[in-house]
């Protein structure tokens, strides 16, 4: 079974509902909901440069380029003021214009300076043959009608999609609630005590921080090599939880504690043609999914990336794949399965592989490469499978 075939097979939908945060507190989640506009951009109408606003009688007159008087100032953020038949007003880009405004004519278009006080009155310089209705005046609605859906539901609210927020005056918005995590790593060796040889526990820090940028919310346990113990963390963390992670004791050893207390009555265990990271398991228990990863530290990784990701953003591993222009030496795929090795996306785009699979290397890498097994493989200049695992991706 390829890695896509086993993503497919665990594929399911998880619990999802909604709650209420302010704008400020909402960038990076994902929206609930389609957003709608509740009013129109603009709200007004407005100029859409700094200049002159002329009723058609003063647009008649600037034509035979006899000076039009100009009778007020309409900076951005003030009142528009009237324009008396046959004159002008100064306005300001984004400023309101008047309701009898044929057309604004641009600053640059007339004798006036730029800046300074208000000038008496304008000769136009130069207009356009005809002058459309409205030149240089934004309708209201123009940019947005209201009801137009201005940010879609399901997508991760960025910089832009708050400013757009913003714009049209909403200050909260409905997010997706963060999928609770239940992350079990196990290990007699990983255990603190005195008297016994002991390895630093990895895939906590590491599996929780790749939950934690992907604004998952983690509940983190350890368990020793007992079964008991084992069930007695995990069936504390169901009630709590949308879906259960555990790492190592899945492999066809003595020890193998997720296996020995699950096997037959909640989970199933197979291995994936993969490697890194070939044994797999998953399963539920008391209506809660289960997955089940090795226990190397890159076997974790990577699945957490392949299985975990496309899970729980409610997507499978085919649909996550991006093309790239491989640049290396040659690999050979392996006979037990698909190959995955870190590489680099350079500024060009080009996939630059590293030269082993440590975690140590995927630490460097901002992609995993997926090389096919043989008798695949990957040659200088060929188009390839990567997949990126920068934060939030």
């Amino acid at each position: 079974m390829e890695p896509e075939d086993y993503s497919r097979l665990i594929a399911r939908d998880l619990p999802a509902s909604a709650e209420t945060v302010p704008l400020a507190e909402a960038v990076g989640r994902i929206l609930a909901r389609d957003v709608p506009a509740p009013a129109p951009i603009p709200g007004f109408a407005t100029s859409a440069m700094d200049g002159f606003a002329l009723d058609a009688p003063a647009l008649d007159r600037a034509r035979t380029g006899e000076p039009v008087p100009v009778a007020g100032d309409i900076p951005a953020g003030h009142a528009p003021v009237p324009i008396p038949s046959g004159c002008a007003v100064r306005v300001m880009t984004g400023a309101e214009v008047p309701d009898s405004a044929a057309a604004v004519v641009p600053v640059e278009l007339t004798d006036a300076e730029r800046t300074g006080v208000v000038p008496a009155s304008i000769t136009v310089t130069g207009l356009p043959d005809p002058v459309v209705p409205g030149w240089n005046i934004r309708d209201v609605g123009e940019d947005t009608a209201a009801g137009d859906v201005v940010v879609l539901g399901g997508q991760r609210l960025g910089a832009a999609g708050i400013g757009t927020l913003a714009m049209l005056g909403i200050e909260a918005v409905d997010v997706a609630r963060p999928l609770r995590v239940g992350l079990v790593v196990t290990g007699d060796e990983l255990q603190p005590g005195e008297g016994a040889p002991r390895i630093p526990n990895s895939n906590l820090p590491m599996l929780a921080s790749a939950l934690g940028s992907h604004g998952f919310t983690v509940l983190p346990a350890t368990s020793s090599d007992d079964p008991v113990e084992f069930l007695a963390v995990l069936d504390d963390l169901l009630p709590e939880v949308d879906l259960v992670i555990t790492t190592g004791g899945i492999s066809a050893g003595a020890y193998e504690v997720v296996r020995a207390a699950l096997e037959g009555e909640c989970s199933e265990f197979l291995r994936v043609g993969q490697r890194p990271g070939g044994p797999q398991g998953h399963g539920e228990r008391a209506g809660t999914p289960l997955l089940h990863f090795p226990g190397t530290p890159a076997g974790a990784y990577l699945s957490f990336h392949l299985f975990a990701l496309p899970l729980l953003t409610g997507t499978v591993l085919a649909q996550r794949w991006r093309r790239g222009l491989y640049e290396g030496p040659a690999l050979q795929g392996h006979r037990r399965g698909v190959s995955l090795v870190p590489a680099t996306i350079a500024v060009d785009g080009r996939v630059v592989p590293a030269a082993r699979a440590r975690l140590r290397d995927f630490a460097g890498a901002d992609a995993i490469l997926r090389v096919p097994a043989a008798p695949g493989g990957i040659a200088d200049g060929d188009g390839v499978d990567i997949l990126p695992t920068g934060p939030g991706i």
